[in-house]
């Protein structure tokens, strides 16, 4: 969805649950059914997110609330509302969410991503992890995924499961030199 491909929901009243008129939370949550917004984050969670415009936003996020709530993204879905949560955020978008439980499993955070698009939402999405995002990274380079296309490219996979056992692989030899008992000394 981009300013040319508005979504074709009328913006609904303002509520507490529409983002530009919410001034007391940073965040609007929904969640996938059978899924609790209380639900802890998981291990390898991760999240698509899109960088709405302002203009959009109240429409942008009845789509994507909508969605979640009929489980055709990921667990859970949030927000930006009008609290901006970053000193040196753009004030002209605000980011909605799209969560999935692990970004280890292509086939779902592919799923999420294919449904965005089927949306109507062709603007670029990034898809970072919840554990970068604990660790501060932000900005150019923290992103684990850029779609600018449907697809996620063959490539892209091919090095992501090269990376993904060369980590399992280095795991196991830490596990076996913490096992291992200590050389004496004499």
């Amino acid at each position: 969805m981009n300013a040319k491909t508005a979504p074709s929901a009328q913006p609904e009243a303002p509520t507490s649950t529409t983002p530009s008129r919410e001034t007391t939370k940073p965040w609007l949550w929904a969640a996938a059914p059978d899924t609790p917004l209380t639900e802890d984050d998981h291990p390898f969670s991760g999240a698509w997110i899109w960088f709405t415009p302002l203009s959009l936003l109240d429409a942008s996020w009845t789509t994507i609330h909508a969605a979640t709530q009929d489980g055709l993204l990921g667990y859970r879905s949030k927000a930006g509302t009008l609290i901006s949560t970053r000193p040196k955020s753009d004030d002209t978008r605000r980011p909605i969410c799209v969560y999935t439980r692990d970004w280890r499993d292509i086939d779902d955070v592919q799923r999420a991503l294919t449904n965005l698009r089927t949306l109507g939402i062709v603007d670029v999405l990034l898809y970072k992890t919840d554990s970068d995002t604990r660790r501060g990274r932000y900005g150019t380079g923290a992103s684990t995924f850029v779609a600018l296309k449907l697809v996620i490219p063959k490539r892209t996979r091919e090095a992501l499961e090269h990376h993904h056992a060369a980590r399992a692989q280095a795991r196991r030899a830490a596990a076996v030199r913490r096992k291992a008992p200590a050389a004496k000394r004499t």
